[in-house]
C-alpha cells in the first residue's frame, strides 16, 4: 500500500502519523515523507530574497530530522521509506508527488502551528482532500480533554447510502484487521421532503419517504449481516434527515466515534456535486478524523 503522509512536523503532523501508525493495516507500507517548505518568492521576492534561503535551510534540516523520526516508528511496517523536502505551495506538493508514487492513501493532519505549519492550515487539508485522485485520511487533532492515550479507531462510522462509493468505503474499511474491540455504525441518511399540498404535506410524498426509509432500513441490515463475520461489533443506523452532512456528524459526536469513513463518488458531475459536497461538508465540520475513500475510482468500482 502506498502511502504519502504529508507532514509539517508539529505535534499535529506527528499526531497523523501515530494515527496511521496505529491503525490495524495489514498489507506492508510504501511509505513517502512529504514536507513542503513553501514558495516564499511567489508574492514578494525583492523583501524575502536576502533572509528566506537561510530560514528554508533551517526547516529543511527540521524536517529531514523529523522524517527521521518517522522512520524510526514505521521500520517495522514498511517495504520502504522515501523523505522529500520540496519547495512550493503545500498543495501543489503533494498532490504532485502523489500522482509521481500513485499513492493509494494521503495522510495528513488537520492543521498546523510551525513555520512551515502556518502555510498548512485547514484550507490546504481541504484542497488535497478535495482534489486528490487517490483516498484521503485527515486526522484530527486530540483535544484538551484527551489527557490519557487510549488505543484509536475503538469506534467506527462509515457513510452507507448503497451507492457504489459507499460500498467500496465499506470495502477499504474491511481491508484492516480491525480488533474485536473496534465497533462499526453503517449509518445511512433518509431524506425528508418538502413537497406541500395546500396546506398539508402531499400524501405521496410522505409515503415515498418512508418507503426510501425502510428501503435504507433493509439494504443497512443487509451490509451489516454481511460484513459480522469480519467486524464482531457492527449495527446499521438510519436517520431521518434533510441535512445529509450534518447529520453524519451530529451522530459521529453522539455515538463518540473515532474516525467517519466517507465515499467520494466522481462518476459524474451530478456525483461530484451531490456526493462530493457531503464529503467536504463532514471533512469541514466534523469534530473526528475523516477518511474519504476513493477506492473505487482503481477502475474496480462500475
Amino acid at each position: 500500500m502506498k502511502v504519502l503522509i504529508a507532514t509539517d512536523c508539529s505535534e499535529n503532523a506527528k499526531h497523523a502519523a501515530d494515527f496511521l501508525h496505529d491503525l490495524p493495516i495489514t498489507e506492508p507500507l510504501a511509505l513517502t515523507f512529504v514536507t513542503a517548505l513553501g514558495d516564499p518568492y511567489g508574492a514578494s521576492p525583492e523583501s524575502t530574497q536576502q533572509w528566506i534561503p537561510d530560514v528554508l535551510a533551517q526547516e529543511r534540516t527540521r524536517a529531514e530530522s523529523h522524517h527521521e523520526d518517522l522512520a524510526q516508528m514505521f521500520a517495522d511496517r514498511c517495504d520502504s521509506i522515501e523523505r522529500v523536502c520540496r519547495p512550493g505551495h503545500p498543495v501543489k506538493v503533494i498532490l504532485g508527488i502523489a500522482e509521481e508514487i500513485d499513492a493509494d492513501l494521503i495522510v495528513m493532519g488537520a492543521q498546523g502551528h510551525s513555520f512551515i505549519g502556518r502555510l498548512l492550515i485547514g484550507s490546504v487539508s481541504d484542497s488535497v482532500a478535495t482534489h486528490a485522485k487517490c483516498s484521503v485520511l485527515i486526522v484530527r487533532p486530540e483535544t484538551d480533554e484527551e489527557t490519557e492515550p487510549s488505543e484509536p479507531c475503538n469506534k467506527v462510522m462509515n457513510g452507507y447510502d448503497r451507492s457504489h462509493a459507499s460500498r467500496h468505503a465499506v470495502d477499504s474499511l474491511l481491508a484492516h484487521a480491525w480488533n474485536t474491540k473496534t465497533s462499526v455504525d453503517l449509518i445511512s441518511i433518509a431524506p425528508m421532503y418538502d413537497y406541500l399540498l395546500g396546506s398539508g404535506l402531499s400524501v405521496a410524498a410522505i409515503q415515498n419517504e418512508e418507503r426510501i426509509f425502510e428501503e435504507m432500513k433493509r439494504s443497512g441490515k443487509e451490509m451489516e449481516e454481511a460484513i459480522s463475520d469480519e467486524v464482531c461489533d457492527v449495527q446499521s443506523i438510519v436517520i431521518h434527515d434533510q441535512r445529509i452532512g450534518d447529520a453524519i456528524v451530529e451522530t459521529a459526536d453522539k455515538e463518540s466515534s473515532d474516525l467517519v469513513v466517507v465515499g467520494d463518488s466522481g462518476h459524474s458531475l451530478l456525483d461530484d456535486f451531490l456526493l462530493g459536497s457531503t464529503s467536504k461538508y463532514v471533512l469541514r465540520h466534523a469534530t473526528k478524523s475523516v477518511w474519504i475513500s476513493r477506492l473505487h475510482r482503481d477502475g474496480n468500482g462500475d
